[in-house]
């Protein structure tokens, strides 16, 4: 029998066999190849055992080769894929469908007219090896249940078999790191070439991406490799190896995979570290926690090495670390930059418009449940008078509600502060109406906003509006409608024109000078004209009815300007459009 074992094992090494397969062909065959193989593993043959090792050794590499099934990645994009790299943001990027593709192997494809066929290979396979029933795929051994991984089965269920049988006899053999080498380098081409179509394993096209860009490619490539690529690894190798050897089975699994899976999770350290230095970018940092915090229960499942757990759990702790200190950034940006931006026209300031986009974006997002479990302490700076709230009330609110209204708070200080820099008194009050304003518009237009606010705020605001307009109309019109009244005044020829030159001059001073500022909404801008003019037409008036007599001759001409005259140019005010142009 010894030496019948040793001439098939010869058999098989000669020239005439080297361009062929054992598996490939009769099922009798490999069981003859098998038997021998266990015949001289017990006569401790080292030379023809070394021999039968090469041959296993290629036909474990044939069967992963001949019979992977490669995972299928369906990506719909938006756009051609030559114009992929001028994308300037995520929205222009597909998104990934994935799935086990049909057996790869041509020897092993299914049509009708080999059905009959195919059913009894299956009958005689199970005969060889004393299985009963057909068998679709060995089971997972250690995370089939309560988990969010899809599982695929990469090759089909008699190549498993008899990469099994062929591990087995080379372990026992003692060529267990021949049989983890050929075992890693196939599957790790495998894996590689998954992430080269996911678009992350290519270095020159990635690197023309931009930021948003990359955050989404991996975002979809690392759900594709946490919940199925590397769960099927790890099942295979659990098919393969387990009861073989477990230990093998994770070093193959971990000689497959580790290094992905790292290179998936040094970007977001990298990126971690690059986004830190911006307020603007705390969504991207979110966009990354979220998906990190969604896949660590597949990773903890998944990866047995505390490497790449740890790994994980420190990237996902960096990510929270930056979300909060991006909203500190954010919140300092308040601290020192508002004063050095002066708005000429008294419009919206843009740390002002900046900010209430901010704050509208975070109590508005999907966001908000994590900033609320990662912003735990509350601001360092006391809330004043903008919030009433009492010591109870300031206690029920949470962190970040907490923080929000302190930025608000310390916006309007801010804007304060900046209208002291305007050169005209009553330019300084429209500064102050518009910022107020505006920001009343975003807080009633933000449901989130409104509830960390409450009514009591949305008051104040309104209330302050009234007081800088009225300010304003004082601070501007006082003067002028002063040069109405009879006050004061003897009637003579002298003074009547005196004080309707000064009200010309005055009046086409705050016409040229106001009539650039700006007020951006139609609605405020329409009201403080109205309020103008019903302050405004009323006492001129009633100044051109007194002075009715003057109105006539050669002292006519001094009343330049009609009712009419004095209304549309008010609603030239508040336009941002020299007088000129109108």
């Amino acid at each position: 029998m010894e030496n019948s074992a040793v001439d098939i094992i010869y058999r098989w090494d000669s020239d005439e066999a080297s361009d062929k397969f054992i598996f490939n062909g009769d099922r009798q065959e490999v069981e003859r190849y098998l038997q021998a193989v266990d015949e001289i593993q017990r006569s401790q043959d080292y030379g023809v055992i070394q021999m039968a090792m090469e041959r296993l050794e290629l036909e474990f590499r044939n069967i992963f080769v001949s019979h992977t099934n490669p995972l299928k990645i369906e990506v719909v994009e938006e756009e051609k894929q030559e114009q992929e790299l001028q994308i300037r943001s995520c929205s222009c990027f597909g998104r990934f469908h994935f799935h086990a593709s049909s057996p790869a192997s041509p020897k092993r494809h299914h049509n009708d007219d080999d059905e009959d066929r195919l059913l009894r290979f299956d009958r005689d396979y199970n005969s060889i090896y004393g299985l009963t029933g057909a068998v679709p795929c060995a089971e997972p051994v250690s995370f089939e249940r309560n988990s969010s991984i899809s599982e695929n089965c990469v090759i089909p269920y008699y190549a498993i078999n008899d990469l099994r049988c062929i591990a087995e006899r080379m372990i026992s053999s003692g060529y267990m790191c021949q049989c983890i080498e050929v075992y890693a380098t196939v599957r790790k081409s495998v894996v590689d070439d998954t992430l080269r179509r996911l678009g992350i394993d290519d270095d020159v096209r990635w690197e023309q991406l931009g930021v948003e860009a990359k955050i989404q490619r991996w975002t979809e490539a690392s759900k594709v490799c946490f919940k199925t690529l590397f769960g099927n690894e790890k099942k295979l190798c659990e098919q393969i190896f387990d009861g073989v050897e477990t230990s093998i089975a994770e070093a193959c699994f971990m000689e497959t995979v580790k290094a992905p899976a790292i290179q998936l999770l040094n970007f977001v350290d990298t990126a971690c570290i690059t986004l830190s230095s911006s307020p603007d970018n705390l969504f991207k940092i979110l966009d990354l926690y979220e998906v990190l915090a969604d896949l660590m229960p597949d990773i903890e499942l998944v990866f047995d090495s505390e490497f790449v757990r740890v790994m994980a759990a420190q990237v996902l702790s960096q990510l929270a670390e930056a979300t909060r200190g991006a909203l500190s950034l954010f919140e300092n940006v308040l601290l020192g930059d508002l004063s050095k931006v002066v708005v000429p026209d008294g419009g919206i300031h843009p740390l002002t418009t900046y900010v209430m986009n901010y704050l509208s974006l975070i109590s508005e997002s999907d966001y908000k449940n994590i900033l609320n479990e990662l912003i735990q302490s509350r601001p360092s700076f006391t809330l004043d008078v903008y919030f009433a709230d009492t010591e109870e009330e300031v206690k029920e609110r949470n962190p970040l509600d907490m923080h929000l209204i302190w930025v608000i708070q310390t916006l309007q200080f801010s804007l304060d502060d900046n209208s002291k820099r305007c050169k005209d008194e009553p330019l300084s009050h429209l500064f102050i109406v518009n910022n107020v304003h505006h920001i009343l518009e975003r807080v009633r237009a933000s449901s989130g906003l409104m509830h960390v606010t409450g009514d009591d705020y949305l008051k104040k605001l309104i209330q302050r509006i009234r007081r800088d307009a009225t300010s304003y109309e004082r601070a501007s019109w006082g003067r002028v409608l002063n040069c109405l009244t009879f006050k004061g005044l003897s009637r003579s020829n002298i003074q009547i024109i005196r004080r309707t030159k000064r009200f010309n001059a005055m009046f086409e001073n705050v016409h040229r000078t106001q009539a650039v500022w700006f007020i951006p909404d139609p609605q405020l801008r329409e009201d403080l004209q109205l309020s103008i003019i019903q302050k405004l037409i009323p006492a001129y008036r009633t100044w051109l009815g007194l002075c009715g007599i003057w109105r006539k001759g050669r002292t006519g001409y001094y009343f330049k300007y009609s009712v009419e005259d004095l209304n549309n140019a008010v609603f030239n005010f508040f336009q941002g459009i020299p007088v000129s142009q109108h």
